[in-house]
């Protein structure tokens, strides 16, 4: 979408929707930003997400399209990136995916909470999405969880 429809939509349910720059500059560079890259992005637009967010050391480029992050990497090999996997995932594919040494989080659906291969992994790892208190108190003191509405 354009910004112009973004805006429309913020003023029309009177709640503001953030630019990325918003956010970068309301997290000071102190809490980590995980920046998720949902359409497949050309090698023009990464070099413009990297140029916006580079006085910014704490954010993660993670995506579904493994291409974007693949691409991210040629252009900034030193760039934190994390891939992330639905449950329809092989362990096995992902167990693979995990051992490129370039790569630092597996962003991983609650599914796999409970699958040993994934949980010996060495790789941070951060699991989506959690929907309820007691997920929430089951899952958060062993694992990085990410939530909504709680």
């Amino acid at each position: 979408m354009k910004y112009s429809q973004i805006k429309r939509i913020s003023v029309q349910n009177k709640k503001p929707i953030p630019l990325l720059n918003d956010l970068l500059k309301t997290s000071k560079n102190k809490h980590s930003l995980f920046i998720e890259i949902k359409p497949d992005f050309s090698k023009e637009l990464l070099k413009k997400l990297l140029k916006e967010t580079s006085k910014f050391s704490k954010c993660v480029f993670i995506s579904f399209k493994h291409k974007n992050i693949y691409n991210l990497l040629k252009i900034k090999s030193n760039a934190k990136v994390g891939l992330s996997f639905t449950p329809t995932t092989s362990v096995k594919k992902i167990i693979q995916k995990s051992n490129d040494k370039k790569i630092n989080y597996l962003i991983l659906d609650k599914y796999f909470l409970k699958k040993k291969g994934i949980q010996n992994l060495k790789i941070k790892k951060y699991y989506y999405t959690i929907k309820t208190k007691s997920e929430f108190k089951k899952y958060s003191k062993i694992n990085n969880l990410i939530f909504e509405n709680l």
